[in-house]
């Protein structure tokens, strides 16, 4: 693996920023392309990663020493998969949040949602096992998306409301606040909430960065260890960290033109793993790569554990 290489950039604000360029493997296996690649999440236990289709409503699954995907047809558009235990996928849906047993391949609803035209869409399982996550409208209408906690009962707390495309949550325990963002075109901003570790209470959303200036819009994001928060930059075929002051600190190009979400995985929290929709020669494939020794560990999604999963 070659090491990160570095070069200054400058965005159109004059901001200076890093530009991070690192090796990727595309999994090029039969049956593994996706037409909306979406929300990579590794098995702590076996090591697997899975993922949806979102337009292709699939759910894949890549044993990373094999190199082999498996892959099944979901009932309803799928908007995330997060593992409750080892090889025990919960995929939201249109209808619910279901889990997947894949011996039998049938799904079980575990949280209803009944709300005509719209799914799940984006989600995250913070340091404590707790489950968030979005909803939006299949036709991405104005302002009829929200942000939802799945609470200990497994029903749906509102968060924020208000949004169109919401993704872009993750949860930093160490500093006490939720991220979200929305995707679309006109809006591209990302913000946090003061959170309540406890309560799971939130406070006032603030405005943390915007995307305006940048080749991608927000997409799916994760955390690393210094509480760097990374996002897709959808059809920028860029993935941007940035600093807890909300200055972009690092960008890193990928090899398809529209990332859509990014996971830290691996033993020592250093791997990646990033989805694509279907766009140019590679897009719709899910690319592998490793940071090095030198840089920050990705801090890794946990099982949703929180709430009633028997």
């Amino acid at each position: 693996m070659n090491a990160l290489r570095r070069q200054q950039a400058v965005n159109k604000k004059g901001a200076r920023t890093g530009m991070v360029k690192l090796d990727f493997e595309l999994i090029r296996v039969e049956d593994g392309r996706a037409a909306l690649g979406e929300s990579p999440a590794r098995d702590p236990e076996t090591g697997d990663i899975w993922w949806i289709d979102v337009t292709g409503r699939k759910l894949f699954c890549l044993d990373t020493e094999a190199r082999t995907v498996r892959h099944w047809e979901t009932p309803e558009f799928p908007g995330f998969v997060v593992l409750t235990g080892a090889r025990k996928p919960a995929v939201g849906m249109q209808t619910g949040i279901y889990r997947f047993d894949p011996a039998t391949a049938a799904f079980e609803r575990l949280v209803p949602f009944e709300r005509d035209g719209h799914r799940f869409n984006d989600a995250t399982v913070d340091g404590t096992g707790r489950l968030w996550t979005s909803t939006m409208a299949l036709d991405a209408q104005p302002a009829s998306a929200e942000i939802l906690l799945v609470a200990a009962d497994l029903t749906l707390k509102p968060v924020a409301q208000g949004l169109t495309i919401p993704n872009g949550l993750a949860v930093d325990l160490d500093r006490n606040r939720l991220f979200y963002s929305d995707s679309h075109p006109d809006i591209q901003r990302i913000w946090t909430s003061e959170l309540d570790i406890r309560t799971a209470q939130t406070g006032p959303a603030r405005l943390f960065a915007t995307t305006g200036d940048l080749k991608g819009r927000p997409d799916g994001a994760a955390l690393d260890e210094r509480g760097h928060y990374w996002i897709a930059g959808v059809d920028g075929g860029e993935l941007y960290a940035f600093g807890t002051d909300g200055q972009v600190a690092d960008t890193v190009p990928v090899p398809f033109p529209a990332p859509t979400k990014i996971a830290f995985h691996g033993t020592d929290g250093r791997s990646v793993a990033v989805t694509s929709k279907q766009m140019g020669e590679d897009g719709g494939y899910i690319a592998l790569g490793r940071l090095p020794e030198t840089a920050a560990c990705g801090l890794m999604q946990p099982y949703w554990t929180a709430g009633a999963l028997t």
